[in-house]
């Protein structure tokens, strides 16, 4: 028997093509609030429930409320055909979250903060709702198992949470020699072409902030707390004369990478060298003539360098005991000035003043890029999220805050 349960969008018409024809061991759907995609996964499990007798099905939520929602909204479904309800659904376990189908197939709602506790299950089939905010973990090791034993496949489904593991899928699923494993596609409400949703999200971009709307709308691998905005706007490859050049340079040790950047007068970057003196064993005069190669590249135009001096002193030393190195500038970052230097690059980026080349660590430690206060000195502090590098970022501050000081009233040291 085969029962047609809704009119899909676009979106879900390309949604259903990935799933259901295509066919990938995991389809990666990326979609924007309006789209629909929730609604298409409840329907696609209903109807692979009944088309597929005694088939073993998982719908998992980041919480267990998500889910239980996911399982009530599959019930309002048939609000007005309890008859066709009562024929299909053998029991609905509000108690356990399960629902059971005559047929001996089933749906188990469950949550992605069950964590080890779901381990064990065999199914043929699992959707991943939200999926960018759970664990790659969890779902490499807890559930991914659960399929491959039995040829299963995986759906899915979410908006972008920063450039996080979800956006390296999307990216792997774009190309042609991962299909296979993993394919994916992105839908927006521009895809609708619907005058009225454009109205609704317009009404409702007013109260959300640019990053909220860029992540939850238009599906891109920001998260809601991101500092800055319209980035993938600013990547541009360098075209024009330039007359300066201004360079920031941030030093790593240890397990640090150290980054130079090299932009123009206009904070068009086109040049960023970045390495790990220990990773690619350096010795310490290596290390040191990496730095000035960098400098003596760009001399015949450089205005300023700007060199991180934090706890880099004997560096700095014997770095500009060269005469000609004599444009290196050294600067402290501090809890007092590295606010100024973060804001001044927000600002390019939300005038889209800045330029920056498709680096995709670039890209993606700029979206990962977040603010928190000290609840102690009440200062905003700024880092990437979880420990990650947050190295170009700095670099490519301390480049624009070179650029702009050099260029509205000269030097500010900060010794």
């Amino acid at each position: 028997m085969q029962i047609k349960l809704y009119k899909p969008t676009e979106p879900q018409v390309d949604f259903n093509r990935l799933v259901n024809e295509d066919k990938p061991f995991i389809s990666a759907i990326v979609a924007g609030r309006q789209t629909g995609k929730t609604f298409f996964m409840q329907n696609d499990c209903v109807m692979r429930a009944l088309n597929n007798p005694k088939f073993r099905m998982f719908w998992v939520s980041p919480i267990q409320d998500q889910a239980n929602k996911v399982m009530k909204d599959i019930e309002s479904m048939f609000n007005n055909h309890q008859d066709l309800w009562d024929k299909i659904i053998k029991r609905y376990d509000r108690k356990a979250n399960e629902l059971y189908f005559y047929n001996g197939s089933f749906i188990k709602f469950r949550s992605a903060d069950s964590g080890d506790n779901l381990r064990g299950a065999t199914l043929d089939f699992i959707y991943l709702d939200e999926v960018a905010y759970m664990k790659l973990d969890f779902i490499n090791e807890v559930l991914l198992p659960m399929v491959t034993r039995t040829n299963g496949k995986v759906c899915a489904a979410s908006t972008f949470n920063g450039p996080n593991w979800f956006y390296e899928w999307y990216k792997d699923g774009q190309l042609e020699e991962n299909f296979e494993q993993v394919k994916s596609v992105k839908r927006t409400y521009l895809d609708l072409n619907d005058a009225n949703v454009s109205r609704t999200v317009l009404g409702i971009k007013k109260s959300m902030t640019k990053a909220q709307f860029d992540q939850e709308f238009l599906c891109k691998p920001t998260s809601s707390n991101s500092l800055f905005s319209n980035v993938e706007d600013a990547i541009a490859e360098l075209n024009t004369p330039y007359e300066r050049v201004y360079i920031g340079m941030d030093i790593g040790v240890a397990q640090d990478y150290t980054v130079l950047t090299a932009m123009t007068e206009e904070y068009h970057v086109f040049d960023i060298d970045r390495f790990n003196y220990k990773a690619e064993g350096m010795d310490y005069d290596e290390f040191k003539q990496r730095i000035k190669d960098f400098y003596l590249k760009h001399d015949d135009k450089l205005a300023a360098a700007y060199f991180e001096l934090n706890n880099n002193d004997l560096l700095f030393d014997d770095i500009t005991d060269d005469d000609s190195m004599y444009k290196l500038i050294p600067i402290h970052t501090t809890a007092k000035n590295k606010p100024d230097m973060i804001r001044n690059l927000i600002k390019l980026f939300e005038d889209k003043t800045i330029r920056i080349p498709k680096d995709d660590s670039l890209i993606k430690e700029l979206y990962d890029f977040k603010s928190k206060k000290n609840p102690i000195t009440g200062n905003l502090q700024f880092s990437n999220t979880d420990g990650r590098h947050d190295d170009m970022v700095m670099s490519l501050a301390i480049a624009a805050f070179c650029a702009r000081e050099e260029q509205d009233g000269g030097v500010t040291l900060f010794l």
